[in-house]
């Protein structure tokens, strides 16, 4: 087969375009690939590897006929590609082979249609200066606060793995531009600019993903001064937005978030099939592309050791409870998250109903087991104790803190100690080990970061 833009030479490169739902094939040879942009542009970058693509399709048929390989027009991989990788390189590889991933996708999801549902309702998402942990609403003795994170691409980009940081400037420029109006004033930052510590810092306050902490040369995000919107632009995908609101109000955060994609949505469009939803460059955030969360301080099911229970029960319900950081069920402070797993075959108005619905299970038996476990002298007396400790500290580590902050918590919950709560998950969230090293300015020894931390926990409950 001849080139089809010089006609002489013949065709080794194979391209395949997506154009309203349309189908249409481009043949060329080597030198008019690269001369109209096809060719390594995007070569040198490299994704994570992931053993369960390798493995759904090792044996299967390939895409090489001959010497014929079909690639994606925007980012010229081959499907060979992306199964070595285990990532597509851009949203149109999600349309240029769906067949070939559609037992993929079924092997994450357990199926493979994306079910879309009623978005548009609005709720009331909290606003003003005070940081949503420390807001006071509905079930705020059990439940510190909602976050919803949406995750989305830019239809005709590649992933920003295959972007130069050049690109990826340009690309955050153009959507933060599209953010001025929804309502927020919103402060921008270079991630490359900070400190290490400063960075997990905003994941410890819940501000941004944890992996978003690690985020690569060219990202950039942007947050409001009260901390309930950050939008991550740039590192794993083009797009994520992550909203927290306070108390039991899942869709009040991604009301909120939904917001913002809105916003983007109307001057670029965002990557979208009818059969897939959202597209990402993960195909576990297929779908609704939501992870929708509620954080929840359960010091009676931890400390009687029915959380690891409870997590075997909701992982059938397609949800999962994790710690704070997502890390494990350890949790500090008996602080947990609880989210939803599935994004495929569901609904956004489904996922959150199921997820507010579950929690007020939580929470009925949270406090049920409380009202009794509080009556045991025993337990009043590690309240007491936990609250000398923190007047008396003079050197206080993070996991001390944390057990001593959930006794206390309890205790004010139920009148055994004065302390307003609102304080005491404000140093949850601002005091771990990283937010301690931003507050001094300079990453602190152990030790100065210990009696750092003992003397603004003193200043906070105690007034010194």
């Amino acid at each position: 087969m001849l080139c089809q833009n010089c006609h002489n030479k013949d065709a080794d490169v194979h391209l395949r375009r997506i154009i309203n739902g349309e189908s249409a094939e481009m043949h060329l040879c080597a030198d008019c690939a690269r001369a109209l942009g096809y060719g390594a542009v995007f070569s040198g970058f490299s994704f994570p590897t992931a053993k369960t693509l390798g493995d759904i399709f090792s044996g299967s048929e390939l895409t090489s006929i001959g010497n014929r390989v079909l690639r994606c027009e925007i980012c010229s991989l081959s499907f060979d590609d992306i199964v070595r990788s285990s990532r597509p390189g851009c949203p149109n590889c999600y349309r240029v082979f769906a067949d070939k991933l559609m037992p993929y996708i079924r092997e994450i999801h357990g199926r493979s249609m994306y079910k879309p549902g009623e978005e548009t309702a609005v709720f009331d998402a909290g606003a003003g200066e005070e940081k949503w942990y420390r807001e006071k609403k509905n079930h705020s003795d059990i439940v510190i606060g909602s976050t919803a994170v949406i995750t989305a691409g830019v239809d005709g980009v590649p992933f920003p793995a295959r972007l130069t940081p050049s690109q990826k400037s340009s690309l955050a420029v153009n959507i933060l531009s599209l953010l001025k109006n929804v309502g927020d004033e919103l402060s921008v930052c270079d991630p490359g600019r900070l400190y290490p510590y400063e960075m997990v810092s905003f994941a410890e306050r819940a501000l941004i993903t944890p992996e978003f902490a690690s985020a690569r040369e060219g990202a950039v995000m942007a947050f409001s001064k009260d901390e309930r919107v950050c939008v991550m632009l740039c590192d794993e995908d083009h797009i994520k937005i992550r909203t927290c609101v306070g108390g039991l109000s899942p869709e009040g955060a991604f009301s909120k978030a939904k917001k913002y994609r809105d916003a983007v949505n109307a001057g670029i469009p965002l990557a979208f099939s009818p059969r897939l939803g959202y597209l990402n460059q993960s195909p576990s955030r297929l779908g609704t592309a939501l992870r929708a969360s509620v954080i929840m301080h359960l010091p009676v099911l931890s400390k009687t050791g029915e959380i690891p229970a409870l997590s075997s029960m909701i992982s059938k319900l397609g949800l999962s409870v994790t710690g704070v950081d997502g890390s494990s069920l350890n949790a500090s402070a008996d602080m947990f998250r609880i989210s939803n797993t599935l994004t495929m075959g569901i609904s956004a108005s489904q996922v959150l109903a199921n997820l507010k619905a579950f929690c007020l299970q939580l929470e009925t038996k949270e406090r049920a087991a409380a009202e009794e476990y509080v009556k045991d002298i025993s337990v009043r007396d590690r309240i007491n104790r936990a609250a000398s400790l923190l007047s008396g500290a003079v050197l206080l580590t993070s996991s001390e803190m944390n057990e001593m902050l959930s006794w206390i918590r309890l205790g004010s919950v139920y009148g055994l100690c004065p302390f307003d709560i609102s304080d005491i998950n404000e140093l949850f969230f601002t005091l771990q080990s990283a937010s301690v090293n931003t507050i001094a300015g300079a990453k602190l020894n152990r030790s100065e970061r210990d009696e750092l931390r003992a003397r603004l926990v003193r200043k906070k409950l105690f007034s010194e």
